[in-house]
């Protein structure tokens, strides 16, 4: 019966990420961006870690209510998913840790093929100020990542439902103008984070509401029944960032502009340009040169020691509460 249970285990964990998949892309997709996995890689990810934290079904673990070996696996879970931002990290750090990092003024076309990192404070152009601003908040920024949630009953509980998601990102420069990087969907490295909660019997702020009055698939601003919660990743505008990318002619004499980077050659969304010969997506960190290289030092090496233990520490505290044996599998 073990493999009976083990595969029908692995068979509902595939089916509730399909339906997390149909029923609320908005957190899969933001998923994917914070991993730098999706696609196949993304599915293939999922059928690893399932398999590795249900083996103690195979070795005789009961299943119900109450069963401790599955805060275990729970663990081992967790150490999946750090992991695979550890790794997903290694490519940003190698090529932050060997491009040469200069100063704006003296960033250079090069080759044309060979990348730079260069930080500063970042300036919005004219009539863009409105943009450079978390979409529910109006914090200075030019790279959001967001989630807007309504709480919603489902039977006797209450839960946060996702009604929407996705990147705002407005173009800027460096050091009045010498260095330009493009908007788009840019590999971003920042912990600067904002929950905010809007009650429905107060008024909104003028961002979330002018945000959601030109959104209509969102919850109307005039008619809310419900709790909202923005939840709002985002690059501060008002500090220091770190641009890498390959920098080619702007689009005024002596400006450079940064609009593409090396592709990330190893787990990351970008592995296809490596293999059709297209360019990767410009790499933003929040803080100069040296937080950068600081941040993701920490995402690779101490996330990476943290999942590892979390992983195999989590898969022996399963089988240990359980009371299952690594023998049965001889």
């Amino acid at each position: 019966m073990g493999w009976v249970t083990y595969l029908g285990f692995l068979a509902v964990a595939l089916v509730v990420a399909v339906g997390v998949r149909w029923f609320d892309p908005a957190v899969v997709d933001q998923l994917s961006r914070k991993t730098g996995l999706s696609g196949a890689k993304g599915w293939t990810l999922l059928l690893v870690a399932a398999s590795w934290t249900f083996l103690p079904l195979l070795a005789g673990a009961e299943t119900g209510d109450g069963e401790m070996w599955m805060f275990g696996s729970a663990v081992a879970g967790v150490g999946f998913y750090l992991g695979t931002v550890a790794v997903t990290s290694v490519d940003e750090y190698r090529l932050l840790h060997r491009t040469p990092h200069v100063s704006p003024g003296q960033v250079t076309t090069g080759t044309g093929d060979e990348a730079v990192v260069t930080s500063g404070t970042p300036a919005v152009e004219d009539g863009k100020e409105g943009e450079a601003r978390t979409p529910f908040t109006g914090l200075p920024s030019v790279h959001t990542d967001w989630i807007l949630q309504r709480r919603d009953r489902v039977g006797a509980r209450t839960v946060w439902r996702n009604v929407g998601g996705g990147v705002r990102s407005v173009p800027f420069t460096l050091d009045d103008g010498a260095v330009a990087v493009r908007a788009g969907g840019n590999r971003v490295f920042s912990n600067a984070e904002r929950i905010t909660t809007f009650e429905p019997d107060e008024p909104l702020p003028d961002a979330a509401a002018e945000f959601l009055r030109a959104h209509p698939d969102l919850p109307d601003p005039q008619r809310r029944e419900s709790r909202l919660r923005a939840i709002e990743t985002y690059v501060p505008a008002d500090e220091p960032v770190t641009v890498v990318g390959v920098p080619r002619q702007g689009e005024f004499p002596g400006q450079r502009l940064i609009d593409r980077a090396p592709p990330d050659e190893l787990l990351g969304t970008d592995g296809a340009h490596a293999t059709d010969g297209g360019s990767g997506e410009v790499v933003l960190i929040r803080g100069d040169a040296d937080e950068a290289e600081r941040t993701l030092h920490k995402r690779v090496y101490w996330l990476g020691a943290a999942s590892v233990v979390m992983i195999l520490g989590g898969q022996a505290l399963a089988f240990w509460l359980s009371g299952a044996s690594s023998t049965a599998f001889l």
